[in-house]
Parts: C-alpha cells; sequence; structure tokens
C-alpha cells in the first residue's frame, strides 16, 4: 500500500503541515521536530510527490540543456560535466537535441519550458538573434555554452576560439610551414567557425603569408566531412604542407583520405586538429590539437546555472576557460 504524507505525520506524531514543510525544505521546524519527521519518512518509506512539491514550492530541480548532437564526443563531454554537477546538487536533467536547426532549437526551448525547468542552459556553434530574443524572455534562468551573448544580457561559457586557432596556427609557422589548406564547418556564419578562422588569418597576417582562399573548404564536422575536405584540396593541384582542421573529427578524416593517395602524415603535410578529444592520441600519427575542456564547460556553466537558479548568483558573466596547445608527431618541421 502506498504511504501518503498522514501516515508520515502520525508516525513522527506530528502535524501534516510540519510534514510538508520538512519536506519542502521551509525553515520554520526546529531541528528535533526536523529530525523526528526524517526519521519517520525513512522508517515509513515515504516518498514525495515530486509534481505536487514542484507546484507548491513553484520551483521543479531541473534544468534543461539544449545541445546540436549527443553523438558527438564534444557534447557528450559537456553534457557528462553538467550531469555530474546537477546531481551534487539534486538537481535533474532533462536533455534536447536540436540539430543546430533553428526551428527546432525554438521548438526545444518551449518544450523545456511546459517542463516548468529551473533553468535552460543552451550549447552550440552559433547563437541566432531569434533564439537570443526567446532566451531573453523565458521565464527561466539561461546560460550559455560554447558561444557568448553579443548583448552581455546572458551568462556565458566558452573558450576564446579565436585566440586558440591564433596559437595553433602560429605553431605551425613556426615549423616553417607556409603554405596551408583549412577545413572547417559548413555553418560557415557560425560563431565558433568564424572565430577560429579569424584566429587563423590573424597569425597568417603577422607572418605575411597569404591565404590561398580556394585551399579554404567547408564540411559536416565529422570524419567524413574532414576526408572529404582532403579529398578535394589534394585534387586543387595545389601545394600546401599543413592542413588546419575545424575539430579532430575532421582531421582524422583528412589524415587517412591523405594516407589512402599515397601521402604521408605528417612528413608530406602535417595536419592538426581541435578539442583533444581522447581518439587524438590514440591514433598514428597522433593528432596535435587544442586541449578544449568540455567537461569543465558543462560542469562550470551547470554551477552557474544552478546559483541563478537558487538566487545565489546574479550578476552576467562570461567566463573564458583555459585552453591548452598539445603538440603531437601529426606536425613536424617542413622539409626544405
Amino acid at each position: 500500500m502506498k504511504v501518503k504524507i498522514v501516515d508520515v505525520a502520525k508516525e513522527a506524531n506530528v502535524s501534516v503541515a510540519t510534514v510538508s514543510r520538512v519536506v519542502n525544505n521551509i525553515p520554520l521546524v526546529n531541528e528535533e521536530t526536523k529530525k523526528r519527521v526524517l526519521k519517520a519518512i525513512k522508517k515509513t518509506g515515504y516518498k514525495p510527490n515530486a509534481i505536487a512539491r514542484s507546484l507548491k514550492i513553484q520551483k521543479t530541480n531541473t534544468l534543461g540543456i539544449m545541445i546540436p548532437d549527443i553523438t558527438s564526443p564534444f557534447y557528450t563531454e559537456i553534457v557528462r560535466g553538467a550531469e555530474d554537477v546537477s546531481g551534487i546538487y539534486n538537481y535533474n536533467i532533462i536533455l534536447i537535441n536540436t540539430d543546430m536547426e533553428p526551428a527546432k532549437e525554438k521548438d526545444s526551448l518551449g518544450v523545456l519550458l511546459e517542463k516548468q525547468c529551473d533553468g535552460v542552459m543552451f550549447v552550440g556553434k552559433n547563437l541566432s538573434e531569434e533564439l537570443r530574443e526567446e532566451l531573453i524572455k523565458a521565464p527561466c534562468q539561461v546560460v550559455l555554452g560554447c558561444v557568448p551573448d553579443s548583448g552581455k544580457d546572458i551568462s556565458s561559457v566558452l573558450i576564446d576560439n579565436e585566440q586558440a586557432s591564433y596559437e595553433l596556427a602560429k605553431k605551425c609557422i613556426e615549423k616553417g610551414h607556409r603554405e596551408f589548406a583549412l577545413f572547417y564547418d559548413e555553418m560557415v556564419e557560425g560563431y565558433v567557425n568564424q572565430e577560429r578562422i579569424s584566429g587563423v588569418k590573424r597569425a597568417f597576417k603577422e607572418h605575411d603569408i597569404h591565404l590561398d582562399e580556394s585551399l579554404l573548404f567547408y564540411g559536416r564536422e565529422t570524419v567524413l566531412g574532414g576526408y572529404k575536405s582532403m579529398e578535394k584540396a589534394l585534387m586543387m593541384d595545389k601545394p600546401f604542407t599543413a592542413a588546419l582542421c575545424y575539430n579532430d573529427q575532421m582531421a582524422l578524416g583528412a589524415i587517412r583520405a591523405a594516407q589512402q593517395k599515397g601521402i604521408a602524415v605528417p612528413e608530406d603535410i602535417s595536419v592538426c586538429g581541435f578539442n583533444d578529444l581522447w581518439i587524438s592520441q590514440w591514433v598514428q600519427p597522433e593528432i596535435t590539437t587544442i586541449g578544449h575542456p568540455m567537461y569543465d564547460i558543462g560542469a562550470i556553466a551547470t554551477r552557474m546555472l544552478i546559483k541563478l537558479c537558487e538566487k545565489e548568483e546574479t550578476e552576467i558573466k562570461s567566463i573564458r576557460i583555459p585552453f591548452e596547445l598539445i603538440e603531437r608527431n601529426s606536425l613536424i618541421e617542413k622539409n626544405n
């Protein structure tokens, strides 16, 4: 038989209202009575009705997370960080894949609001103006992951993509490379894409290197996307000694395409990635990349969101997480 709140009240010899206050963490019960109620709850096995409780206190202890695609190991790490932190603070998570489609992003936000989430985290490669306005109007707390808010109305957690890409390109130049192919995301105007390309261009400009736009390719941010980009680059019959890729998946595909054409990596062409996915150091050659702390982004953004939900924090912040340039053997000195 299901245990009711009245059963707990009888066991603890208190009123139903007192049990309700203890369950809902309302600080109007003295410590001795609270202990007696908690002991009764444990003894009877009473399970509070989460829906009724949320209606009473106007709080669900639920966070909604919007990500492009859970099958991407990049976003999986972010969600893991979010889940670990939310568990510590007794929050639950509702996860939605948006596929980076504007209509689906808007619909996903609507679903999370219908579920009465206390807070929403949007993670993506770009923040459209339309979605930004919807997030600002949302009747809950909001934090961004991996992208900033240009208007500084929403808190965010990310790395400096432009600076990271700049340092990676600069490292290649220091190795003697001056002819490059660039393999970037098909979301050409996306924030992350543009920041990373901007960093490369800044390094090129500082070292008087010409960017051959015909060797700038946009494709899926997948292994197959990198494979196809390298195939196209090699068909151009234009020399390049290094390929800079949007992420490690594209770098893996680019390496495979080059090797299948009889081109040695890194002896003939050096290849660099971004994000430092675990597989990057378990392939040959091991991939030179940028250490992107995906887990930390998820964890820090979630803690920030919970603080906002708990009214512990009210200030809008943009937190930049440190990145690391990780040099491995897919990048070598250019042969003269």
